[in-house]
């Protein structure tokens, strides 16, 4: 039976495990001393990382564990190489068109910011408010955020078809997932690498557990781990490099401070940048700890996903001031900036749901994460695959913000897989016969 294995178990004891990781790890930093209310905090973290598995485990022990009739394999693999083909395309003109909007002129501007992160950071803002001043908006990137759907599909069908793709796909989605790259490298950014080096993870995850021969899943589970293991380490080695020069820049030594031991043994820059390696990840629990003692006040909609905050304040000319999310609120009473520094995820789902509907929140999510595992596993599919590794970048996220509701391209993205997972089960139950996620399939 499904459930009885360790395939079946393992999300959740990679998400378990980063979710109480990052909060044990904050209590090892200096912030922890910050801390004004210590058992609140552990009460609720707690509380929200049980309910989600309770969630995954009363998904895992309901109902028939049998595989469910499922398409060819076939016509699976036509539909991943057409949407790869697609990803990669649209990965190119968007990576292109965010260079050309934040001011690249060339290979030589793109090396001089590589050069300079934290000036390139820096720069990012001063475009930022260009834009909101002059209110200039760009006709491209605004098609291509609409087509946010196809930013889902690229690395995990990549990573999970990849035997199945031929060179050229593959060359194709390679250059896709190498210029979007370059934009955030461009502008100092970790958000876009962080979020590929998760979907790569998710996907070796998915491609290592599909298998039936438990021998040939354990060895192609090796081979994802260390592959896993080196696209992490090369990330975090940037990542040191670049939060080290942030401190730098901008004078943060008071937030970021590096262990003495390591500072002697391998230098100021390397301390430095491990310090922040262990903080980057961990400082939102300050920010949740303030956001605590902050009263409610419903942000009717608004608070949750700031994506949403800004369409209704374009469109719909909606004050978005007159409903602060929680970290906006914590940050008129304590100065713990919402926009610079996080505060994890859940006082941006209480801004809507209250502290304690987030913890019934995480329940469900719980519950769908691993519904979703089971469809990947045992009924097959591309949509459920496409939000199962979604699902992994907002159970990522957790410890900094509600990152599928931070920008309009995610937010599309993932409402549109939502809607066509939606509408499948309903076309399912209502032919009686219709396979799940048959749109993608």
């Amino acid at each position: 039976m499904f459930r009885r294995s360790l395939r079946a178990w393992l999300p959740l004891l990679l998400a378990g495990g980063w979710m109480l990781g990052t909060f044990g790890l904050f209590w090892t930093g200096a912030l922890a001393q910050e801390v004004p209310n210590r058992g609140v905090l552990w009460l609720f973290v707690l509380s929200a990382t049980g309910a989600f598995a309770v969630g995954y485990v009363a998904q895992l022990f309901r109902g028939n564990s049998a595989p469910r009739a499922r398409t060819t394999r076939s016509t699976d693999i036509l539909r991943a190489r057409r949407l790869v083909l697609a990803g990669g395309i649209y990965y190119m003109v968007f990576g292109v068109a965010l260079l050309l909007e934040y001011g690249a002129t060339g290979p030589g501007s793109i090396i001089a910011s590589l050069q300079d992160p934290a000036g390139a950071y820096l720069n990012k803002f001063t475009v930022y408010q260009q834009q909101e001043d002059a209110g200039r908006t760009n006709p491209v990137i605004q098609v291509l955020t609409l087509l946010g759907v196809l930013g889902t599909a690229l690395v995990p069908l990549l990573v999970v078809y990849w035997r199945r793709l031929s060179s050229g796909l593959r060359l194709v989605g390679l250059a896709g997932i190498g210029v979007y790259s370059v934009f955030f490298l461009y502008i100092g950014t970790l958000k876009g690498l962080g979020d590929f080096v998760l979907m790569i993870a998710a996907g070796l995850l998915i491609a290592s557990s599909r298998n039936p021969d438990r021998i040939a899943q354990r060895q192609k589970r090796r081979r994802a781990t260390v592959l896993v293991a080196v696209v992490v380490v090369l990330f975090c080695g940037y990542m040191m490099s670049n939060q080290a020069d942030r401190v730098d820049q901008f004078g943060t030594q008071d937030r970021v401070r590096a262990n003495p031991t390591v500072e002697r043994i391998a230098g100021e820059q390397v301390a430095t940048g491990l310090a922040a390696l262990v903080i980057y990840p961990t400082h939102g629990y300050l920010g949740l700890a303030y956001n605590l003692e902050t009263p409610f006040t419903w942000s009717h909609g608004l608070g949750s996903t700031p994506a949403i905050t800004s369409y209704a304040s374009q469109y719909l000319g909606i004050d978005a001031d007159q409903y602060p999310a929680y970290p906006v609120r914590t940050e008129y009473r304590t100065g713990w900036p919402a926009g610079m520094y996080w505060a994890t995820i859940y006082p941006w789902l209480a801004s809507d749901l209250t502290f304690p509907g987030t913890v019934l929140f995480m329940a469900l999510l719980g519950w769908f994460f691993a519904r979703l595992w089971r469809e990947v596993n045992l009924s097959g599919g591309i949509l459920p695959i496409l939000i199962f590794v979604q699902m992994c970048l907002l159970v990522a996220y957790i410890p900094a913000n509600n990152q599928l509701g931070m920008s309009r391209p995610a937010l599309i993205g993932v409402v549109t897989l939502l809607f066509l997972y939606v509408w499948t089960a309903l076309t399912r139950s209502g032919s009686g016969s219709t396979p799940p996620a048959r749109v993608l399939r």
